[in-house]
């Protein structure tokens, strides 16, 4: 069976929100609205730090890629966009790293800072990929079950100090990225609409998102308990 980019990516999204929040339904009979903002964000983020593991390993290959790209949508950026997400993908290529560098090769048009691994966003983006793939997916289990290490539970106060870290330091980046993207004025030559939606849009999810894992891992900490998040 194959999809196109976007659709698999719709999908993804949905089914990776919807099943989390659907247990934690049937666990807890409660929809909490911090739980289910962080299942639609930490299995997205958790996607992402994928890609952003695949830009850190093919760097080179994606500045060729946007080097081409460059060449070939110059002044049709918004029709290379939409020439990826129509791209049809199998199993093989939703498996593939390498296949995903065309995430990072298409955004570089509209930043071409992500070509280029002297810049800012390729080390905040590949940092955080190797850094919060894992914190990411536990803290998504840790919010409906328990978690458990060498036979013992891990309290809420522990998952909480690891969840203010993981959402403070993605909130920082987005807040660093967004200052370097527009002090430097790359933003010239898009239309608003454009620079909206790939843009401010697409990052501006890590900026808003984060801050409800704040406001939880806060209340974890303080009280030494789910019930931010559970009840």
């Amino acid at each position: 069976m194959t999809f196109n980019v976007g659709i698999f990516l719709v999908l993804y999204v949905a089914i990776s929100t919807i099943v989390p929040i659907y247990l934690h339904y049937e666990k807890y009979h409660v929809i909490n609205w911090v739980q289910c903002a962080l299942a639609f964000f930490l299995p997205l983020n958790s996607l992402i730090c994928v890609w952003e593991i695949a830009l850190g390993i093919y760097i080179d290959d994606i500045k060729k890629d946007f080097t081409r790209l460059a060449k070939t949508w110059r002044r049709k950026e918004f029709s290379a966009c939409v020439e990826f997400f129509t791209t049809p993908v199998g199993l093989r290529e939703i498996l593939s790293l390498r296949f995903w560098t065309r995430v990072w090769s298409t955004y570089a048009l509209y930043d071409p800072s992500y070509a280029s691994k002297e810049s800012f966003g390729f080390f905040v983006d590949v940092s955080n990929g190797f850094s919060f793939l894992v914190p990411s997916l536990v803290f998504l289990w840790a919010m409906t079950n328990d978690v458990s290490v060498a036979g013992s539970v891990v309290d809420a106060r522990t998952v909480g100090m690891m969840g203010l870290v993981k959402f403070y330091v993605e909130f920082h980046g987005t807040v660093v990225y967004f200052s370097s993207y527009f002090l430097n004025k790359r933003y010239i030559g898009f239309s608003k609409t454009e620079v909206a939606l790939f843009v401010g849009f697409s990052n501006g999810l890590w900026f808003f998102l984060p801050l409800a894992g704040i406001y939880a891992c806060g209340h974890m900490i303080q009280s030494n308990s789910f019930a931010v998040l559970r009840t």
